[in-house]
């Protein structure tokens, strides 16, 4: 019987850490060390950036437990990717719908915490705890009521500030100590990163969203349309980065892989579900190699 016992906890364990969706925290990882490296030396204090840091991947843990728990009526069966339609555990095992919205809560509370500690120890501007606060509630209220930002078209809007403000946001203030007009021009490209992600993600969800009411831009223009804006959406960060960024050819060389993956679609229109989960996977692998690359580039690996 203790061996039973065991087993159902290491199970039940192993589901809420497949709730969490770690593997995620990589992209929030690599968007926050950008904002860092292109603030400062962010390892001038490795102290302030650790806590910065889990400042962030707690918010951003939280997210993935909500997000499961207030679309748990949506993600249906079979129609889960590698990119999209939450982890799934929720429709396996329900019994933990409210250990997943208990946890997201003590998270959120834990990245407001150490928001405190570090307005506390290090000279951060007074704007840093509400930065966080805010990050955390747009992330709340992506999918829980009453706002339910991604049930009524502003999910994109959302998924733009976060990728391309809070994450690179965070580490640009953990490593310079303040926003500036740098730092303005510096998320001009992310923010349509954040937009080209954010299509690319609800690409293979359409005929779900749709059936649960979900008001995105997929939902409402169709995905010819969608193609479209992917498209503009990583146009506009080639477009973007000779003006805001002092990127040097390795990154703007980069920055045309989601162009020549969200120009794929156009040129050749998915036939079929598999096709277009292809396509949104490449545009993902396109839009993380991109990143990485500036990543480095600020890091001085190019120079």
């Amino acid at each position: 019987m203790r061996g039973i016992g065991l087993s159902q906890q290491t199970g039940t364990l192993c589901a809420l850490l497949r709730l969490c969706r770690l593997p995620f925290i990589l992209g929030g990882l690599l968007l926050f060390l950008l904002g860092a490296y292109t603030a400062g030396d962010p390892f001038a204090v490795p102290d302030r950036l650790l806590l910065c840091y889990l400042v962030l991947a707690a918010g951003q843990v939280s997210v993935s437990l909500s997000n499961d728990y207030f679309d748990r009526q949506a993600d249906r069966p079979g129609m889960r990717t590698r990119i999209s339609g939450g982890s799934g555990v929720l429709i396996s095992r329900p019994d933990l719908a409210g250990a997943a919205r208990s946890l997201a809560l003590v998270l959120i509370g834990i990245s407001l915490a150490l928001a405190l500690l570090c307005a506390i120890f290090y000279p951060l501007p007074p704007y840093f705890l509400p930065f966080v606060l805010a990050g955390n509630l747009v992330g709340w209220y992506y999918t829980a009521p009453p706002l339910s930002l991604a049930y009524r078209g502003l999910g994109e809007a959302a998924t733009m500030l976060t990728f391309g403000f809070f994450m690179p946001g965070t580490g640009y203030l953990a490593a310079g100590g303040l926003f500036d007009l740098s730092f303005a021009l510096f998320i001009l490209p992310l923010l349509f990163a954040g937009l080209f992600f954010i299509l690319s993600v609800e690409m293979p969800d359409r005929e779900g969203d749709h059936a649960a009411g979900k008001e995105n831009f997929v939902v409402r223009s169709g995905r010819r349309n969608a193609f479209i804006a992917m498209f503009l959406a990583a146009a506009a960060i080639s477009l973007l980065l000779p003006a805001a960024w002092s990127a040097p050819p390795q990154v703007l060389a980069a920055s045309l892989l989601p162009v020549f993956a969200g120009a794929i679609p156009l040129l050749h229109p998915p036939v079929d579900r598999r096709e277009i989960i292809c396509a949104a996977e490449l545009n993902l692998a396109a839009l993380i190699a991109f990143i990485l690359v500036a990543c480095l580039a600020a890091a001085g690996v190019f120079a």
